[in-house]
């Protein structure tokens, strides 16, 4: 079976193995992406002449059109189960994880997350066959299983202070209409409330919260520049509790009421108003 969302993603095939000692296969290469989760026992990966020694609990990727070699421990040989897939967008789902810049993932000590990525696997070999009837169940079990292997340090080429940096603007881009305090973006990075005041003040120059509410405004200043939003909508769609204190925020930066910046850009054709 080959499950597929158009454009999207493929699984093309899972499944699980109890290897025999010393059981091998390859070198030999792949045209598409396979992950290999470790249930039990040990083994060895090979990749560019490298050896990854690993246990249950731990993973390897192997990337389309790359030569490895894998081998079960001889005395303690491994039970993995594997998931086949690929399609459009795939690289940016890896690039979220471990394999970003290693093709094995360590499992980190302590039962709760091996047994949480076996539990997720034997769902995906579960939910496989039934796919074509709830391909969205077993897409779900997938990303849950990449979501285990997350990277936790920030993007090759970027050092862990503008990488911190990058996550939280995104956050507060993609989270500024809703009820998000600085205790919720602190979270999402990682990190405390006071890092990142420091982070801001030092890369921003202002406040995580000074920085929210300017995002806040010049949202709505784009917003007040159309005339098909009310001013009321345009206040809950950028986070204001209500017209009242959207209308406050605003004229606080502005020095004009939001219904004055509507006209005023109007009668000049756009031109800006600088936020103070």
């Amino acid at each position: 079976m080959n499950e597929k969302i158009p454009g999207i993603l493929s699984i093309y095939f899972c499944g699980s193995e109890q290897c025999a000692p010393g059981h091998s296969f390859g070198p030999a290469i792949r045209p598409h992406y396979l992950l290999h989760t470790i249930l039990d026992g040990r083994g060895i990966f090979i990749r560019n002449g490298k050896t990854y020694h690993l246990k249950a609990g731990d993973a390897f990727l192997i990337s389309p059109m790359e030569s490895t070699f894998y081998q079960a421990d001889r005395t303690d040989p491994w039970k993995y189960a594997w998931i086949g897939f690929d399609g459009l967008g795939v690289e940016e789902y890896v690039v979220r994880t471990c394999f970003r810049n290693s093709p094995v993932y360590h499992c980190p000590d302590g039962q709760n997350t091996r047994s949480a990525m076996a539990s997720v696997m034997a769902a995906i070999t579960e939910a496989f066959p039934a796919a074509g009837q709830n391909s969205l169940t077993l897409m779900g079990y997938f990303f849950h299983l990449l979501g285990i292997m997350q990277g936790t340090q920030p993007a090759e080429n970027l050092s862990p202070t503008k990488g911190y940096l990058e996550k939280a603007l995104d956050y507060i881009h993609n989270n500024y209409s809703y009820n998000i305090h600085i205790s919720d973006i602190a979270a999402y990075i990682g990190v405390d409330r006071s890092y990142l005041y420091r982070l801001f003040m030092e890369m921003e120059h202002i406040s995580p919260k000074q920085y929210l509410m300017r995002f806040r405004l010049r949202t709505a200043s784009g917003m007040l520049r159309s005339p098909q939003y009310t001013i009321t909508e345009i206040a809950c769609s950028c986070g204001f509790r209500d017209t009242a204190t959207f209308c406050s925020q605003f004229k606080k930066s502005t020095k004009l009421t939001p219904s004055q910046f509507r006209k005023k850009t109007r009668e000049e054709n756009g031109t800006n108003v600088a936020f103070l």
